[in-house]
Formats: structure tokens, C-alpha cells, sequence
């Protein structure tokens, strides 16, 4: 990243985090309380002076995160939580990152992955299981002629996600897969049968899935999470070094 990009990424977190001081002081000062309504955002980007773009990103992780609500004629309200909570919520959002350490990711990825093949073992319906089955013949398509596959990898991860029928570990395995896609396209690939191997793990994680077999889709995937993890911080690091 070039220093202009650097300054641009860091600017929008000052701006955003300008957003969320003001409301959250405004909820420990009792300013604005459960149901109240927030200004406007042009009201909120001359009282900080911060662009409008900001504001309205701050905005939309508040209400991704279900702190505020934008009803129908009432325009944007805070959520009908107590103050105490919203303000502690607000403080940890902000904390947030919007690039997190691989090895933080691959963490959290692999209990997400592993939580997702069970519970698609027993879950998936037979819509879900004909996606990701579309996403694995992709996958091994791109295999078989010796391309990355990173796209249809990940696509495939989501399927199996979806079809958990749990709408948090979607979420979470959707907001992570952007970065887990930005963090392999970095990492050398120095062996040439990486996605023939890939592949392979998939077919056990997908043949136990078709079969509703729960523990054995969780096993084939806990071996998946441990050769990616060797190929991205074992092998990886051999290559660099």
C-alpha cells in the first residue's frame, strides 16, 4: 500500500471514528436515548465536519451491528437497547479492524468451518447440497487445468456455510472470505499439485456431507483447516525464506 492509500485508509477511520464519539457521548450524556432519532446525515457531516461518505459508513456498521434502525417515516433511531450497552458496543465497534493478522483469521476461519460442515451434514437441503456440489466440480475444473482456484474455493466454503442453516456463521464466514481470498492471492503457491490436494480434501467434505454423515464432515474439514494451515504458514514460510 502507497502512502497516499495509507493516508486515504486513515483518514476514513478518523472520520468514522469522529461518527461514533459523537453518539456514543451523546448516549452517556443521556442526549439521545433507546428510540430517539439521529440527525440527519448532512446534520451529523457539518456538526463533525467530516464528508458525508463517512457518515454514512460509520452509520452502516451501527446498523449492521443493529445498534440503530431506519424505520419509515421516523428516519434513523437508536436501537431499543440500554445505554450502558449501546455505548459499550459502540466503543468495541470502533475498535474493529478493517484488516485482521492471517493468523487471527485462520483461527476464527477454522472454527466457522468446521461448526459449518456438521451442521450441513445434518441441515442441507437438497438445494443446498446441488450448490455445493456446482461450486466443487467448479473448483475442480480450474484444478484440473492446473489454474488457482481461489474464487470457487471460497464460493464452495460459503455454500457449506449457508447450507449450516445458522444465519450468524454465514454472516461471519461472508465478512472474513474477502480477506481470507486478498490473503492467499499474496501467498506463493510452491507446490503444483496445491489444488489437485485441495480438491481431494473438498470430496471428503463433500461426500460427507451428501451422505449426512455429521462427524464425518466435521473430521474432513478440521483436516482441511490443518493442510491449509500447513501450506500458508509452514511451506509458505520456507518459500520466503
Amino acid at each position: 500500500m502507497n502512502h497516499s492509500k495509507e493516508q486515504q485508509v486513515s483518514d476514513t477511520l478518523e472520520g468514522e471514528l469522529m461518527v461514533f464519539r459523537y453518539i456514543r457521548e451523546q448516549i452517556i450524556f443521556g442526549n439521545l436515548k433507546a428510540g430517539d432519532k439521529l440527525p440527519s446525515e448532512r446534520a451529523l457531516s457539518q456538526m463533525l465536519k467530516v464528508s458525508r461518505g463517512y457518515v454514512r459508513k460509520a452509520l452502516s456498521r451501527l446498523d449492521h451491528y443493529g445498534l440503530i434502525r431506519t424505520l419509515p417515516q421516523r428516519g434513523t433511531i437508536v436501537a431499543e437497547l440500554g445505554s450502558k450497552a449501546i455505548s459499550g458496543l459502540i466503543a468495541s465497534i470502533a475498535s474493529f479492524q478493517d484488516a485482521f493478522s492471517p493468523i487471527d483469521l485462520f483461527d476464527i476461519r477454522e472454527l466457522l468451518e468446521i461448526y459449518a460442515a456438521r451442521r450441513a451434514a445434518v441441515e442441507a437441503t437438497p438445494e443446498d447440497t446441488e450448490e455445493i456440489f456446482r461450486w466443487h466440480m467448479e473448483f475442480k475444473a480450474k484444478a484440473d487445468n492446473g489454474k488457482r482456484a481461489l474464487e470457487e474455493d471460497h464460493l464452495l466454503h460459503i455454500a457449506i456455510a449457508k447450507a449450516s442453516k445458522n444465519a450468524v456463521c454465514l454472516s461471519l464466514t461472508s465478512y472474513i472470505t474477502p480477506q481470507i481470498i486478498a490473503l492467499n492471492e499474496k501467498f506463493p503457491e510452491s507446490d503444483p499439485d496445491r489444488f489437485i490436494n485441495t480438491y481431494r480434501e473438498h470430496d471428503r467434505i463433500v461426500k460427507a456431507i451428501v451422505a449426512k454423515d455429521g462427524v464425518g464432515a466435521e473430521d474432513a474439514m478440521r483436516n482441511h483447516m490443518y493442510a491449509a494451515r500447513q501450506r500458508r504458514f509452514v511451506e509458505a514460510r520456507i518459500v520466503l525464506t
